[in-house]
């Protein structure tokens, strides 16, 4: 982002009777993804007939810029270096603090500005507020466009399990803390936007803007006024399948991964000491068998999970007891893509290890092999 001290001083002269005086402050965040690089997303922002923002690009976002006095303001959005008006919007502004934000990409969603009304009264101590926009335009419908957002075991977090398309959160006030979260379809199928362990200080006051539309832009998330966030790769159902250890043809992995609550669960069959068929279940939560809690919310991240091994003993064939289950160790499964993976385990007794595995069943999340 480029605010040039001449647009500065245009801004000031023009607008403003006196800084001191100052009534109404604006922050400006470029959240529109109609170009597929961000050169090709530069815009110039006039406000009142004078540029303003100039070579203002995809995910820019300004500090306050103080207007002046409350009353009525033009904004023009421009591409750069063109004299075409893309968006225009005329605002009237009481006295405050306000964010506006450029959304749209022009195709599936229009250009537009979306101005909000901000809250920057002293948070609670230890505390912080979040605010929740919905601005990436991946869909065209209002149903389809839904979302939901969730903790990474896939509790909803501050009421938000149907959030459509420029809809926008009160302010929640949390406690500072670092938080794992993740937007997803409202019924927790699918993972849209898998955000990275964030800590957030107290004090805070943010706007937190899911972002992108997939096809110009990834799907991502920026807070005003911190710009771009970490994502992680959203867990789905692309590492699933029946996973062959190459060394040992009749031997190998069953994976399932469970997007909802971002955890990995497998089997593994292979032989005991005397031969015997061996199976083993795998769950990164290291939640008992079977149960549909998971102890370590998070736990796998599409590309990495530590699941812990169990072993059982003393069923039968279709019995109706349940037979011992017992922590047999754990295993790590490293994938480099949804047809390539490697294990390392630990199983006790000396039985450690490494091998490779390739996936025979890769299924339609899978793309094809190149």
């Amino acid at each position: 982002m480029r605010i040039s001290a001449l647009s500065s001083i245009v801004l000031a002269s023009l607008l403003l009777p006196s800084v001191a005086d100052a009534a109404v402050r604006v922050q400006v965040g470029h959240f529109a993804p109609f170009a597929a690089s961000r050169e090709a997303s530069a815009v110039t922002v006039r406000v009142n007939g004078a540029d303003a923002l100039q070579d203002f690009r995809y995910g820019d976002i300004t500090p306050y810029v103080n207007l002046g006095n409350a009353g009525r303001y033009t904004i023009e959005v421009l591409p750069s270096g063109t004299s075409t008006v893309a968006i225009i919007a005329t605002l009237d502004l009481a006295d405050g603090d306000y964010t506006v934000l450029a959304i749209g990409n022009g195709t599936l969603r229009p250009l537009e500005l979306l101005p909000l009304a901000d809250d920057n009264a002293m948070t609670p101590a230890g505390s912080l507020r979040v605010r929740v926009v919905h601005a990436a335009p991946f869909s065209a419908s209002e149903q389809d466009s839904e979302v939901s957002v969730r903790t990474d075991d896939g509790g909803i977090v501050g009421g938000l399990a149907k959030v459509g398309y420029r809809a926008v959160s009160p302010y929640l006030t949390l406690p500072a803390a670092s938080y794992d979260l993740k937007v997803a379809k409202p019924d927790n199928s699918r993972n849209l936007i898998d955000l990275a362990p964030l800590a957030l200080p107290a004090g805070a006051v943010l706007t937190v803007v899911a972002t992108g539309d997939g096809v110009n832009q990834p799907l991502g998330f920026s807070a005003v006024p911190l710009g771009t966030l970490p994502i992680e790769d959203p867990v789905d159902s692309s590492r699933s399948g029946h996973w062959k250890d190459p060394q040992a043809e009749t031997q190998g992995f069953a994976f399932t991964p469970l997007p909802g609550q971002n955890r990995l669960f497998g089997t593994w069959y292979t032989f005991g000491d005397a031969g015997e068929d061996l199976w083993l279940t795998l769950d990164s939560c290291g939640s008992a068998p079977g149960s549909t809690l998971c102890d370590r919310p998070g736990s796998f991240d599409n590309r990495r999970a530590v699941l812990t091994v169990y072993g059982v003993s003393g069923g039968t064939f279709r019995g109706a007891a349940a037979g011992q289950i017992n922590v047999a160790g754990t295993a790590t499964v490293e994938f480099s893509s949804c047809r390539r993976a490697r294990v390392s385990y630990e199983l006790g007794s000396g039985r450690s290890g490494s091998f490779d595995l390739d996936n025979l069943t890769p299924g339609e999340a899978c793309p094809p092999a190149p």
